[in-house]
């Protein structure tokens, strides 16, 4: 495989970020936040050091979030295809070969050695998830050596005169497989590899271990991390649960900003009272546990009891439902053709984080090819012809529109369940059992 020049910018790389970029912000996700650029030193080489939670998706959130044409590590398994390979390395992706790749190939990393050390010295961004595999929880798992091998390698060729900067960043998502849902990316403060120099000299084991635990404390503020396993599924659903009463204690708007930092203190109290009052939190996990299942059991989520629905507004939304459902007939016919294709492949998937890298795959690639197909049909049968040209703008707008009114016609159903049913002892019983969980998690946050 040929890496020369991928440090190099490229007109055609560009030209398609410049696409994905377009419908992975303003289509894909329904809001992407980021922070702590000004975190990103100017005119020296830059190793981002990010979480991996969601495949492919985490790499384009960094590759879309700073204007230069990042480079990326990726394991060389994908690599297998000549054909892939080369449209990996076209998007600007290494391949780090892993004893599970075979001792034989252990060799091949000395290339990407090369390689990311050409990278570096040319003030090119560099990244590389030192988690190496990705997971679908909300924690940072055990770092691995391939970022300090690389930075240490190319701070010693170079006499520790590149002053290498690796940025730890935490990447977030309010949900990891839904369409429009939100992402904040958080680039935290420098790590500047020359200050580990004198270590590194003394014992480069030592020195990557110190390094590997910098990274750690510099990522974790970046992130949602849920240490503990036995209470993790509670505290996932204590996020959405007490989501709003704890944006109320802290004083802050809701926002998906606000809602991490948020997030993140009601975490960190809940880890407090584990460690201190351990029973506190065995008696509130079984609580949410018997209120989830009552949710399921309804099939309705927290929002529904969480704010406040009434009749009038439910008839008035249903009514507003009907009169605009030819509007989503219209989006739906023309969209649901490319908006299904990945399922067939996305539903038999064994590692469900794959899903939003697939879906974004087949959307980028099959919704322009189905929109010029029925745009070309439109036109040989619709007069005047600057219809077309009327009918193509209209279908990405009112696809988003009909995917907005069937999320609409789904939160109505659960309030209609809600309404039907919140007379009921059963259901009484679920309001109050809320009530109790929010008034428990009152006693534990430290405002």
């Amino acid at each position: 495989m040929n890496f020369k020049n991928i440090e190099k910018w490229s007109l055609g790389y560009e030209l398609l970020k410049f696409y994905v970029k377009f419908i992975h912000d303003k289509f894909f996700y329904r809001k992407v936040c980021i922070t702590g650029l000004e975190n990103i030193p100017k005119n020296k080489p830059v190793f981002f050091s990010p979480n991996h939670q969601n495949a492919l998706m985490d790499a384009l959130a960094i590759l879309f979030a700073v204007k230069k044409q990042a480079i990326f590590v990726a394991r060389s398994d994908i690599f297998k295809n000549p054909f892939i390979a080369k449209l990996l390395i076209f998007l600007k992706i290494l391949p780090a070969y892993r004893i599970r790749d075979g001792k034989e190939n252990l060799k091949k990393n000395d290339v990407l050695f090369d390689t990311s050390i050409r990278v570096l010295e040319s003030h090119a961004y560099l990244t590389l998830f030192p988690e190496t595999v990705h997971t679908d929880k909300r924690r940072l798992r055990i770092l691995k050596k391939g970022i300090q091998r690389i930075v240490f390698q190319t701070e010693d060729a170079n006499d520790f005169k590149l002053d290498i900067q690796i940025i730890p960043v935490g990447i977030n998502y309010s949900n990891y497989w839904n369409f429009r849902s939100d992402i904040i990316l958080n680039f935290g403060k420098p790590i500047p590899v020359s200050q580990f120099k004198e270590q590194y000299q003394e014992s480069p084991q030592k020195a990557m271990n110190v390094l590997r635990d910098e990274m750690t404390k510099g990522m974790l503020p970046q992130m949602i991390h849920i240490e503990t396993v036995a209470y993790y599924d509670t505290y996932e659903n204590l996020r959405e649960i007490y989501h709003t009463a704890m944006l109320k204690a802290m004083k802050l708007p809701n926002n998906i900003k606000n809602k991490f930092i948020a997030d993140k203190k009601l975490i960190a109290d809940l880890d407090k009272e584990l460690k201190n009052n351990p029973d506190n939190i065995k008696s509130i996990d079984l609580k949410v546990k018997e209120y989830i299942a009552g949710l399921k059991r309804y099939n309705i989520r927290d929002w529904v009891l969480r704010k406040n629905t009434s009749w009038p507004s439910v008839i008035l939304k249903s009514f507003l439902l009907l009169i605009l459902s030819p509007v989503f007939l219209y989006g739906a016919i023309n969209n649901i053709i490319p908006y299904s294709l990945h399922l067939p492949i996305t539903k038999k998937l064994k590692d469900r984080q794959f899903t939003s890298s697939i879906t974004f795959g087949f959307s980028i690639l099959f919704f322009p090819i189905f929109y010029a197909i029925q745009t070309i049909i439109f036109y040989n049968y619709i007069e005047p012809s600057w219809l077309s040209w009327l009918y193509l703008i209209s279908l990405p707008i009112i696809g988003l529109i009909a995917f907005n009114l069937h999320r609409m016609f789904i939160k109505l159903r659960a309030q209609w369940i809600f309404l039907i049913n919140k007379e009921k002892a059963e259901f009484t019983k679920l309001i109050e059992l809320r009530k109790y969980i929010i008034s428990d998690i009152d006693t534990i946050i430290n405002i």
